[in-house]
């Protein structure tokens, strides 16, 4: 039962910070010299946010598109969102709506655990590639322009959800080999009479 609370209760703080983590304007951040100073960046898999250094909300933008973004051109004069991106970006899509059935079922379904703690695993496995984020182009075009991009909050939120998916995913496991010893204790308790009234027959 301990088990089954901490999948249920993992998966479904996974799933929260997973969806944080694929739908958000600053997965990964840096500084650069802007026209009103120094200021911040993110990039996300929705959109770009821009916001002078320490006062977001009131001199910045909030998740604007990719397409309409034009306070750096001479950086976002190119397509810098590559194949890496991409696959990052579907990887973390998949850890969201494959995570939304590891949760039902972890609530839902007192059976299976083993077919659940394999989904969790894959789950883990994809949250882990959406991190691909930093090999992909747009971190190293902005660092050959001098900006620095690090963990933002849609990368700390894919973390944080890596370790949550891996440990709903571990529960599982140990609960469906419990149900295992469980169900091969009880045949053997069917069985065992079974065996001795053979052996009276027999005698």
């Amino acid at each position: 039962m301990c088990n089954e609370a901490v999948t249920a209760i993992c998966s479904l703080f996974a799933w929260f910070l997973s969806g944080a983590a694929a739908f958000s304007c600053f997965f990964i951040e840096g500084e650069y010299d802007g026209p009103f100073g120094t200021s911040s960046i993110g990039f996300g898999f929705l959109g770009i946010s821009t916001w002078r250094y320490g006062s977001f909300y009131s001199h910045g933008s909030w998740c604007m598109s990719w397409e309409s973004y034009t306070l750096v051109p001479e950086i976002l004069g190119v397509e810098v969102r590559d194949s890496t991106w991409t696959a990052a970006y579907a990887f973390a899509v998949i850890a969201f709506c494959l995570g939304f059935f590891a949760v039902v079922f972890s609530f839902c379904s007192q059976k299976g655990r083993g077919g659940l703690a394999a989904l969790l695993f894959f789950v883990t496995l994809c949250q882990g590639l959406s991190l691909l984020v930093f090999s992909s182009d747009v971190v190293k075009v902005f660092e050959a322009n001098g900006v620095k991009l690090g963990i933002s909050f849609g990368a700390g939120c894919s973390i944080a959800a890596i370790i949550l998916w891996f440990f709903a995913a571990v529960s599982a496991a140990a609960t469906g080999k419990n149900d295992d010893g469980d169900r091969d204790a009880s045949r053997e308790e069917l069985e065992e009479p079974l065996v001795a009234n053979d052996e009276a027959e027999a005698a």
